[in-house]
This record gives C-alpha cells, sequence and structure tokens, in this order.
C-alpha cells in the first residue's frame, strides 16, 4: 500500500532509480504523501531531523562523503525556509542535494491558510533546477518534469527543488500504480554533460604562470597528491582546504604576494585568503584556465577558462618551464602559549590519515594553514557560513560509520548549530572538539575593528558563557572539558562514542599565539 498522491510516489520511485539512497525528513502533515511513499518503496534510509536547518546540513554532509544526491522533505510553509542556508552553501560548492518541499493547492495559496506561502521557485536563483508539480499531473508530465530536474543536477552537480502540492485528506492509502518508465545513462561523460575533446590551451607564450589549488574533495586531493609525489617542475600555491598543503612541492597562497605572474592555472573551489585575490586582480591578468569537472570561478576578472577535468589533467603541464617554482620553506615549529592556535596544532598532530578532518568555519579552517596534514578533509567553503558545520559533520558521520570524524569548530559555531545533535540518532564515532574563547574570535584577527568603538566591539565579540555541559547532557553526548593541550591529548585518546571536547582558553592567549604563528 502507498499513498493515494500518486504524484509523491512516482516522483520518490524516479529518485531512486536517479541514485537517490536516503531522505532525511523533517515531519509535518502537508508532506505526509512522501513519507507514505518513501516506506512503501522500500528503497531509502529513512532519516528524521525536526529541524529543517540542520537537517538539510546533515544531508549535505551525507553527500560530501557519499559522491550521491541525497534528498531533504519537508511540510509547507517555513519550513523550507529554514533550508535555504545548506541549499546556498550546496549551490555554490556543488553538492548534489534535493528538496522535496510539499505544498497547498494553488487556489489556496495567499488565502489565509496556516503555514502557506508561495514555495514555486523558492530558492531560484540558487539552484539548477526549481519544478513544481500539481496533484493532478499524469505520470509521463511528472517523468518529463522530474527528467528535466534531474538531469539538470547531473550536469551542474547543484541542488534541485521539486515542490508537490497535495490537498487533503494527506494520509489516505491504496494500491501502488504502474512503476515509472524513466531511465538515467549510466555514462560518466554524459550523465554530466562533460563535453568530448576539451581544448588545453597553451602558456607558451607568458613569462610566469601560477599554479593554484583551491578547496578540494578527497579524492581530488588524492589525484593531485599523486601527481606531486611523481615530481613536477612547478611550485603549487595551496588553499588551505585544497588538502595538499603539506606537500614538500606546495607553499601557502600567501607566498604570491612577493610575486607577479602574468598567467594562472587553478583548480578546485573557493580560495580562503582574499590578499592574494585581490594582488592578482591588481597585476590586471589577462589568462586564466580553470580546470574542475563542475566549479569554475572569475576570481580575477580575466575571462576565465574552464575546463572541465579532473586534477590530474595537471599532468599536460608537469614540466611546463613557464610556470613559476620558488624554494619550499621547512616549517618553523614554535612553543605556543595554551590557546585555540595550540588546541587545533594537538587534534590535528593525533589525525591519522584514514580519520576524516571537518573544519568549522571563521578563524578555525584559518588555522589549518599553519598545521595543515595529510587527511580527509572537509568543510563548508561554498558560502562559508558558521550556520551548519556541525550538522554537516554528524551526517556525514553518519553515512560514513567505519572511519573516525572529527570535528574542530569554534564555540560560537556550535552555539549556533547544536540542533545538530537533534536527531533519532547520533554517530559514534564523531569527536567535536570546541575552541571555546568564549568570543567571536575571528574579530580579533581583522585589524580595521581594533579601531572600532566599545559598543561596536561588544557587538563583535558576542561574549557568551554557555555551559556546554549542560547541552552534551541534554543530547546524550559524552563531555570533558580541558585546560591544557596535555588535557586535550588525554581526551582524544579517551574517546569512546561520541564525545564533545570543550578547550577553553582566554583571548589574550590566542591573539599572543597568532602573533607568534604570523
Amino acid at each position: 500500500m502507498t499513498t493515494t498522491k500518486h504524484t509523491a510516489h512516482w516522483t520518490l520511485e524516479a529518485l531512486a532509480h536517479a541514485g537517490v539512497k536516503t531522505i532525511v525528513f523533517s515531519p509535518g502533515s502537508r508532506n505526509a504523501p512522501l513519507i507514505i511513499a518513501a516506506e512503501a518503496l522500500g528503497s531509502f534510509e529513512m532519516e528524521v531531523l525536526g529541524d529543517e536547518r540542520s537537517a538539510a546540513f546533515n544531508a549535505l554532509g551525507r553527500s560530501l562523503v557519499t559522491g550521491l544526491p541525497v534528498a531533504v522533505c519537508c511540510t509547507s510553509g517555513s519550513a523550507l525556509a529554514n533550508y535555504y542556508p545548506a541549499i546556498l552553501e550546496a549551490y555554490y560548492a556543488h553538492v548534489p542535494l534535493i528538496v522535496l518541499s510539499a505544498d497547498r493547492p494553488e487556489e489556496r495559496i495567499n488565502k489565509g491558510e496556516g503555514q502557506t506561502c508561495v514555495q514555486r521557485d523558492f530558492y531560484e536563483p540558487h539552484v539548477a533546477a526549481s519544478v513544481h508539480i500539481e496533484e493532478d499531473a499524469s505520470a509521463s508530465e511528472v517523468v518529463s518534469q522530474l527528467d528535466f530536474a534531474i538531469r539538470a543536477q547531473q550536469v551542474e552537480m547543484r541542488p534541485i527543488h521539486i515542490n508537490l502540492s497535495f490537498d487533503e485528506p494527506l494520509y489516505a492509502q491504496e494500491l501502488e500504480p504502474e512503476p515509472l518508465a524513466i531511465v538515467f545513462s549510466d555514462d560518466v561523460m554524459e550523465f554530466h554533460g562533460i563535453p568530448d575533446n576539451q581544448p588545453v590551451p597553451s602558456f607558451s607564450g607568458c613569462k610566469s604562470v601560477a599554479v593554484i589549488a583551491g578547496q578540494l574533495l578527497p579524492q581530488e586531493s588524492a589525484q593531485l597528491r599523486t601527481l606531486l609525489d611523481e615530481g613536477v617542475a612547478w611550485t603549487l600555491f595551496a588553499d588551505p582546504m585544497s588538502g595538499v598543503l603539506d606537500h614538500p612541492q606546495a607553499v601557502p597562497m600567501e607566498a604570491l604576494l612577493d610575486l607577479e605572474p602574468d598567467a594562472v592555472l587553478s583548480i578546485g573551489g573557493q580560495w580562503i585568503n582574499k590578499k592574494p585575490k585581490q594582488h592578482l586582480r591588481a597585476l590586471g591578468i589577462k589568462k586564466h584556465v580553470h580546470i574542475d569537472t563542475f566549479q569554475c570561478w572569475d576570481v580575477l576578472d580575466a575571462e576565465v577558462l574552464h575546463l572541465r577535468m579532473a586534477p590530474n589533467a595537471l599532468t599536460v603541464w608537469k614540466s611546463a618551464p613557464e610556470f613559476i617554482r620558488i624554494p619550499a620553506v621547512a616549517p618553523v615549529s614554535k612553543p605556543l602559549p595554551w590557546s585555540d592556535a595550540a588546541a587545533f596544532q594537538a587534534v590535528v598532530s593525533k589525525l591519522k590519515t584514514t580519520d576524516v578532518l571537518h573544519l568549522g568555519n571563521s578563524s578555525i579552517v584559518r588555522y589549518f594553514n599553519y598545521f595543515p596534514k595529510a587527511v580527509q578533509l572537509y568543510g563548508n567553503r561554498g558560502v562559508a557560513g558558521i550556520d551548519g558545520s556541525l550538522s554537516t559533520a554528524v551526517g556525514a558521520a553518519l553515512a560514513d560509520p567505519d572511519r573516525r570524524h572529527i570535528l574542530i569548530i569554534g564555540d560560537q559555531s556550535f552555539l549556533y548549530d547544536h540542533n545538530g545533535l537533534y536527531g533519532q540518532k547520533i554517530p559514534q564515532n564523531l569527536i567535536v572538539c570546541v575552541l571555546n574563547n568564549s568570543v567571536g574570535a575571528i574579530f580579533d584577527w581583522l585589524p580595521d575593528t581594533a579601531r572600532t568603538g566599545p559598543e561596536a566591539k561588544r557587538v563583535f565579540a558576542n561574549a557568551q558563557q554557555v555551559n556546554l555541559a549542560g547541552i552534551a547532557s541534554a543530547f546524550g553526548v559524552n563531555y570533558e572539558a580541558v585546560t591544557s593541550v596535555e588535557a586535550l591529548l588525554n581526551a582524544l585518546e579517551g574517546a569512546v562514542g561520541s564525545k564533545i571536547i570543550d578547550s577553553k582558553t582566554e583571548q589574550h592567549a590566542n591573539l599572543a599565539a597568532l602573533v607568534a604563528l604570523r
């Protein structure tokens, strides 16, 4: 037995054909037909998370570690608005989320009904496709709509929105309808719309070419690391989220500030540090070639040429003489006081290459520039918000139970997203390391904030004295507070099951450590 709403059943049947294996539900009444259909089909792992914002980031984490599209499903009204932060992240990071939102019939919109708003094209322009399916749509109409949306997602690797209207009754059931006739290509190139025989440009007319790596997924980092291990004739200017900054052939991207390249060959996603971007733009570079299967940003305003290729395409330029090579700089180990930096360094020192490291945003991700290590690395750098780092790590750890996942996160980001722990399942392979300095520390990294007045400083700091032990207890997660490197290392060593390690630091020591690092 399935729902009497055939459009709900057909939609989920099509998603199963498209490779969706997990749906994260936030329960409601209007999306009951989708919940009933999912159970009837038996094709999905049905997860539940009541907070829609956390649910969407949870799904994003699952998609990141599996490489598969993951769906989220909510009721009507404000529910789908809470998905928006994760949709933004997925759009700019090219993660294939699928939003299933239940809606009221068109004739009841803006008529005073509860939990109702205009939902058509709600996420435009931040989705690859947005379709609306009326309850009385035929099977062929549903197939046409879904074929368009799913193929758009496969080409762009970005989120899509499927909005379905349902009138009451919402819980009625009947025998399953005839199966849909819908097929998706198994050919990878066709599946993702990658063109054949992409022209490989020459840099022979250039005198000084900088090779730059932005954020990469672990499998992409592995490809690039293999190429660097084989030996190249140039230096890689690497973002910390590239996952290869620890390599002898790589240097921090800030090294570009002392150079004046006349061309750039870049790979991967976003760059964290804005200074290299500004420096390269100021040079008026005219040639910029970017390599990535999906992502491409015209960072330098140079009419970038996008080659939809994997990082190993750099092999073509392995021995290019015009590419910049500078001497490697051996890292200098400096003694640090107990601080955020010392805590970060301690956690990274205990990571194994098989561990999965998730980094929060703001100051947290920037510490990896000073303490890089070869590890499976993730972080929400699409729009770089602080709003979903914990939920993303929870989803990733649940979808990848055979590996240890470690999240390093600031106190502000942890508090903002602590509902990520509000779910029916808590991953027992996740350690959450909170760098708890009680303020918004990133603003002390910015020189201009020092010149603001006391009230402005109070706003930027957003000081907090929240009892994290109480939060851990509320969600049934182990907790330990530490105030030294030794205690932190012991807490990591003794971690069993899910655990929050609360590293309590003072901001004056954090600033002293930052000066020492710089």
